[in-house]
């Protein structure tokens, strides 16, 4: 699916290079986004970091105007 940040937010995001948890800047922009096979959805950022949501924590993001669903 694809999401549209509609502001920078600083998420806890898994970087793919060290695999720990860090703040990591998302830029406001259009994002990838997929669902894991543990439920959650992770949106990419450029390939080297991602930022994993439950479905309630997604479904807040797009009723704040935070996240625009464009592709699903």
């Amino acid at each position: 699916m694809r999401i549209v940040l509609t502001k920078g937010l600083i998420l806890n995001a898994q970087s793919t290079a060290r695999d720990n948890l860090a703040e990591t800047l998302f830029p406001a922009g259009e994002y990838q986004a997929n669902l894991t096979p543990e439920g959650k959805i992770e949106i990419l950022s450029s390939g080297k970091c991602k930022a994993k949501f439950s479905f309630s924590q997604f479904r807040e993001k797009l009723s704040l105007g935070e996240f625009v669903l464009l592709e699903s």
